[in-house]
């Protein structure tokens, strides 16, 4: 019985030094991707700051909420922990915040509204249910191949521009919120009207 144990043991111990460099290996792999998901996070944080300094929203959207520029998160917030890069910098004299909502009903203290690919639908179907919002709502369709930026009414879309993020602007979108989008984001954008 002693043998058989001592047998039993002794073979899967062999195997942990196999089993260890497979895990050594792997390792840094996942490191790697995890890393690379974070600075893609990273720089779609950026734009949104970015695009919210070529806006201009109507004042009394802004006398609402005069200290912050809050960027919500529609259903899910998939910049985080990325966001905190933004976090607390200001723009347009107001300091950036985040709010994760559920609803457009929620909406009334965004001046923009991140939306994921994987909710654009849930999002579609609740904008057809509300009318304009002084928010400027942004979708983000960069893990999209397809043209869905052409079905998409969120005033702007992030898309995939080979290895690049660009931007496409739906300005029917933009006009019915009651927003102002600077020539220079325009010059920068693909722009349906």
């Amino acid at each position: 019985m002693i043998n058989a144990v001592h047998h039993f043991s002794s073979r899967y111990l062999r195997h942990i030094p196999v089993l260890l460099l497979l895990l050594v290996c792997l390792w840094p792999l996942n490191l790697k991707a995890e890393s690379h998901e974070y600075k893609l996070q990273q720089v779609k944080a950026a734009i949104l700051f970015n695009i919210a300094k070529f806006v201009r929203w109507p004042e009394k959207a802004i006398s609402q909420s005069p200290d912050h520029l809050t960027i919500c998160h529609y259903r899910e917030n998939t910049l985080s922990p990325a966001f905190q890069s933004i976090y607390g910098k200001r723009a347009q004299h107001r300091t950036v915040n985040d709010k994760l909502i559920g609803t457009l009903a929620g909406a009334d203290q965004c001046a923009i509204l991140f939306i994921p690919l994987t909710q654009l639908r849930a999002f579609a179907e609740d904008q057809a249910h509300h009318g304009p919002l002084p928010v400027l709502t942004i979708a983000d369709l960069t893990e999209s191949y397809s043209t869905e930026s052409s079905d998409s009414r969120a005033a702007v879309n992030l898309i995939r521009q080979g290895s690049r993020i660009g931007l496409d602007i739906y300005l029917p979108e933009v006009t019915r919120n009651g927003l102002t989008i600077s020539s220079e984001l325009l010059k920068l954008a693909r722009v349906r009207r």
